[in-house]
């Protein structure tokens, strides 16, 4: 089967994520079966697409046929088979416990098509332990969006030990075909690849506040108002490449990775516990940063915010 070949694809999970890749699939044209077990969450589920396609609809990323077409594509389902049986890709987007998803993966695998590929959108499970209960884990593998997975471009795909190579081929490729920007994982760590590296940067962040260098508000400033800036167009190897001069990376490193970088590394912290005075800490800097702003108005400015950016980085 070849991406283009996927006409059906069901969401397992009606939660945020589930709710951003049924906004993903059915904008692209594809018929999406959302399966969630409670009818309150599939309400909620499809209240949260709608009110996706119609942000996207006012920001002019689609037009207002792509909104029919779209609603139009989308049934619900309170059972699993009648939703999976039938489908060509099967995303599952269950809360990140090893131990559902392994349940799930394993009725998955029983109720869908033998050659039909499993996903699941975990942010940092290995899917080597999720797929020991299938018969066929060789359909199996890690195809983890960022959130909102219908705006941000980043999807990791991290096969398990025994996931078939075509399964990654395909699945690196269709995400591709969906406009995604994927990423490989070789090799199977925790958290994978943009966790591991947001969750080095936040450990550093909290250590700034809690030793009283700065505000949480100043270190979110220093962060989006300087390296952010680079890092939604590059990353950190080719952002110190180009401050290398005409010699790159090699000259950067010689001259202050050896020195200034190693005086900073030798200082960054590395515990490995968020206490509850950090924890306090945290809430209390952040509602400093918010100036009272509710939860929803925050998640409109930052869609707004990412749009915009979008537009310009990608069109």
């Amino acid at each position: 089967m070849m991406p283009c070949d996927i006409k059906t694809v069901a969401v397992v999970g009606g939660g945020t994520i589930g709710a951003g890749w049924v906004t993903l699939f059915a904008t692209k044209g594809y018929n999406v079966n959302l399966y969630s077990r409670r009818a309150e969450t599939r309400e909620r589920s499809l209240q949260l697409f709608k009110s996706n396609i119609a942000f996207m609809a006012t920001k002019c990323v689609i037009g207002e046929k792509a909104v029919e077409d779209a609603l139009s594509k989308l049934c619900l389902f309170g059972e699993m088979r009648p939703a999976v049986e039938k489908a060509d890709f099967v995303v599952e987007s269950a809360a990140d416990d090893l131990d559902l998803k392994r349940a799930i993966f394993k009725e998955l695998d029983i109720l869908s098509r033998e050659e039909v590929i499993l996903a699941s959108s975990s942010s940092g499970l290995p899917m080597t332990e999720i797929q020991k209960v299938t018969k066929h884990p060789g359909r199996c593998i890690i195809a983890h969006p960022w959130n909102p997975p219908h705006l941000i471009p980043l999807v990791e795909v991290v096969p398990g030990k025994d996931t078939a190579s075509e399964t990654t081929d395909f699945t690196y490729n269709f995400m591709l075909s969906l406009g995604k920007v994927p990423v490989l994982v070789k090799k199977e760590v925790n958290g994978y690849i943009g966790n591991r590296l947001a969750a080095a940067l936040w450990r550093e962040a909290i250590d700034l506040v809690q030793k009283g260098v700065a505000s949480v508000e100043d270190v979110d400033k220093a962060l989006y108002a300087g390296p952010g800036i680079r890092w939604a167009f590059m990353g950190q190897h080719l952002i110190y490449h180009l401050g290398g001069g005409k010699e790159g990376i090699g000259h950067f490193i010689d001259h202050l990775g050896r020195t200034t970088f190693k005086s900073i590394w030798e200082d960054m912290a590395t515990w490995n516990h968020i206490s509850d005075s950090m924890k306090t800490m945290l809430i209390e800097g952040v509602k400093e940063e918010t100036h009272g702003r509710q939860m929803d108005e925050l998640i409109k400015w930052r869609n707004d915010e990412l749009i915009e950016l979008l537009k310009v980085i990608y069109g």
